[in-house]
């Protein structure tokens, strides 16, 4: 019996019959930054700088030209929230993408090309998000506004990149974004740090290995903006000044959406020291599991209203008893005797949140510390509070005048690297966004105010002197 010839898909036959004859040129690029990000030949590239210098057009001209050069791709472009997508990138390119060419179709929310290839569009709003695209494979990802996500959401998704197709050029992911946001700190550290503009460069194995270029965007870059309309950099003068500077110009030396705003490295991290036992001890935890664990252990000197954050255990992944015995086994061998371990209150739930009663994972921290209790989750009176204690007076040459009530250890180099990162909640200034790296924040604020302003709270007294040999405490007499 004759076998049965196997069904070729339309897809297929599209691409069987595309040819390079067929092929058009839909979007011209202005000479410059634009065409630089067109021709680059690097696996990861950045074209980021200031807003109006042509980013998500040049996204758009990229993925459609690569869709056209090379029938059958599959590639996909993400915002944070699909009416970013749709207000930003799906409407235009609707207009600017002829039907002869591609049609889009509302349903999967993807432009299909007559030569079998598909330009999907597609949101990641939470890192949990991220899961929807662990089985899905791109010959090519494409970012627009980069600083809206999370360096987890980024560097799993771009995991996504790959392919077994003979005419694969290779993984490339292209980014488009401005200055602040969320991603700030880590988009700087991955490009625009690490080497020269417009260099291409090869990133370290640890942090996969691909070639990276950051091109700069500014705003003059768009001569069609500047020509429709001129007045438009007078107007972005209006803007706070850090946020022109970052907005207008694409300065990324900017942190005008950080929330500790008087954070200083020189002058909060400081070097470790014997910690006296005589002096009043805490720990304070944030709990987590597939997110990062932070357990803190601060001392604050007796009798005054400074702290000193000297202990940290920090990551996901570890169990819950594994966690306390950690904890424990760190503290006993010091010879502390913590005045209190003050948890997330989340902690002390009898309910899971699947509605099943549980046994509290505070019981389990009473186990091996009798003093437990639950830290205080008011938001904004505990930033507040640390806010506070991280302020400091300025001297008339830029020295230290009046010194922190908050110090770090340098080797706990999560709460140095995160406590900066933290930026302010776009819907309510007095707090911070929580889609930041805000676990040894939160733990913070537990224990800060269980110690100075809880039940372990104390009077004013004693004094802290920064000094040419180090930090100086004088304590007042009980």
């Amino acid at each position: 019996m004759a076998r049965p010839k196997a069904r070729t898909s339309a897809q297929q036959k599209a691409i069987r019959s595309a040819a390079p004859t067929q092929q058009k040129v839909l979007y011209t690029v202005h000479e410059g930054p634009q065409t630089d990000f067109m021709m680059s030949q690097a696996q990861e590239v950045l074209y980021g700088g200031a807003m109006g210098g042509g980013k998500s057009f040049a996204l758009r001209a990229w993925g459609v030209t690569f869709c056209m050069v090379y029938p059958g791709a599959q590639i996909v472009l993400f915002r944070q929230k699909y009416r970013e997508l749709e207000d930003t990138h799906i409407q235009r390119i609707q207009v600017e993408v002829p039907e002869s060419v591609a049609m889009y179709s509302s349903g999967t929310h993807s432009l299909i090309f007559h030569n079998g290839s598909v330009f999907q569009f597609r949101y990641c709003e939470r890192d949990e998000d991220v899961r929807t695209y662990f089985t899905a494979e791109f010959d090519a990802i494409l970012f627009d506004e980069i600083t809206e996500f999370t360096q987890y959401q980024y560097v799993n998704i771009i995991t996504r990149c790959r392919s077994v197709k003979s005419w694969w050029p290779g993984r490339r992911i292209r980014a488009g974004g401005m200055p602040l946001g969320i991603g700030h700190e880590w988009v700087k550290n991955r490009w625009v740090d690490t080497a020269q503009s417009n260099e291409v460069w090869k990133a370290p194995i640890s942090e996969g290995g691909l070639t990276r270029q950051f091109i700069p965007a500014k705003l003059s870059d768009n001569p069609t903006l500047m020509k429709t309309d001129p007045d438009y950099l007078e107007m972005l003068k209006a803007l706070p000044a850090e946020e022109y500077r970052a907005r207008a110009l694409g300065d990324w030396n900017v942190s005008s959406d950080q929330f500790f705003t008087r954070w200083r490295d020189k002058i909060h991290v400081v070097e470790p020291f014997d910690v006296p036992i005589d002096w009043d001890h805490f720990i304070c935890v944030d709990y987590g599991f597939n997110a990062p664990r932070a357990i803190l252990w601060f001392a604050r000197p007796a009798n005054t209203q400074t702290a000193f954050f000297y202990r940290e255990q920090y990551g996901k992944g570890v169990p819950l008893d594994e966690q306390i015995f950690l904890a424990w086994q760190s503290t006993n061998d010091s010879g502390v005797k913590p005045r209190a371990v003050v948890l997330d209150p989340s902690m002390f739930a009898k309910v899971n949140v699947k509605g099943d009663r549980v046994r509290p994972m505070a019981d389990h921290w009473r186990e091996k510390f009798p003093n437990v209790i639950a830290g205080d989750n008011s938001r904004i009176p505990g930033w507040r509070l640390m806010r506070e204690m991280i302020d400091w007076g300025e001297r008339p040459d830029g020295g230290v005048l009046i010194p922190p009530r908050l110090f770090v250890f340098r080797t706990c180099s999560n709460i140095a690297r995160t406590l900066p990162l933290l930026i302010v909640d776009k819907t309510n200034l007095e707090d911070v966004n929580t889609k930041g790296e805000d676990h040894c924040g939160d733990a913070m604020r537990y224990g800060l105010r269980h110690a100075f302003e809880g039940g372990s709270r104390l009077g004013q007294g004693g004094k802290i002197y920064m000094t040419s040999k180090g930090i100086v405490v004088k304590a007042a007499t009980r």
